[in-house]
């Protein structure tokens, strides 16, 4: 009988991950999100068409990209003019960060899921268990492993939190500057106000090591570009590529990162639960020996 227990209520978690239209109140699945709205805005946005004193109102907020297309609608207002291909380059590199967002996404649900089947799988030992051997173990007991899980559970928002901001917090700057700089290339205004409008002085926050010499080497496009009139779109077009190769690396590195997390809270926060069961059990018993 526990065997079919244990066999449906598993069946009925990979129903709950994989099929949200028939269980609507699954929290684990990706739903539309500020990201998909603001691609989808991308597309229906027309600039002979918008009324100015709208257009903030009704932009969506995700990330540094609302910020670059307000950059854009602003210089619109004042300059006149349309910047339809920065848009479309804003929403190309928009969909590779959904998709890269979508992943991580996965990858998280992946160890919720092995958390919950973990949790479950441990209570349903421990209720098979007392049916069987039918001895009184303390509720205070059995309440303490389940404080005990659901600390371990919560613990790890913040441990990925931490990770996120440590991998990706700077790269999510310099791709802001590089992507401002990038859509005011062919702006009719002077480069000192285009590096200004890009946070260009925003350089100095990044500390990141693996992002220095990419840092190193944008300051001294864009002096030369002062200096000298020079264009920065080839350094541009560079760097853009380093950093995808370096995000890439963050992105595997996290990963990684996230699998060790795992095995962490897995061993010290659901394995000692069961071992702690187990240990109360073996207590129960010794006065009947």
């Amino acid at each position: 009988m526990s065997y079919v227990f244990y066999f449906v209520v598993i069946f009925l978690l990979v129903l709950w991950v994989e099929t949200p239209f028939l269980i609507p109140s699954n929290l684990l699945i990706t739903r539309r999100d500020q990201g998909e709205e603001l691609e989808q805005w991308l597309k229906t946005f027309n600039w002979n068409a918008r009324v100015d004193s709208t257009l903030h109102s009704k932009l969506p907020t995700y990330k540094f990209y609302s910020g670059v297309l307000n950059i854009l609608l602003e210089l619109s207002r004042k300059l006149g003019g349309t910047y339809q291909e920065s848009l479309i380059f804003l929403r190309e590199s928009l969909q590779g960060d959904r998709q890269f967002e979508k992943k991580m996404k996965e990858t998280i649900r992946g160890v919720y899921l092995q958390m919950l089947l973990m949790m479950f799988l441990t209570w349903i030992f421990i209720f098979s268990a007392l049916m069987i051997v039918e001895i009184e173990i303390s509720l205070m007991n059995l309440f303490l492993i389940l404080i005990w899980q659901m600390i371990g559970g919560g613990v790890l928002p913040f441990i990925l939190n931490y990770y996120r901001k440590k991998y990706f917090s700077e790269i999510g700057l310099l791709w802001k500057i590089l992507f401002i700089l990038k859509s005011l290339s062919k702006v009719p205004i002077s480069r000192s106000e285009v590096f200004s409008h890009a946070g260009v002085q925003e350089l100095k926050l990044i500390k990141q090591p693996s992002l220095l010499a990419l840092v190193e080497k944008l300051k001294d496009s864009c002096h030369r570009t002062l200096k000298f009139g020079t264009s920065y779109e080839e350094d541009l077009r560079y760097l853009m590529e380093e950093l995808r190769f370096v995000e890439k690396w963050h992105c595997e590195l996290f990963e990684k990162r996230l699998m060790v997390i795992k095995l962490l809270l897995l061993s010290v926060f659901f394995l000692p639960s069961y071992l702690a069961f187990i240990f109360f059990l073996l207590e129960g018993l010794r006065p009947l020996l």
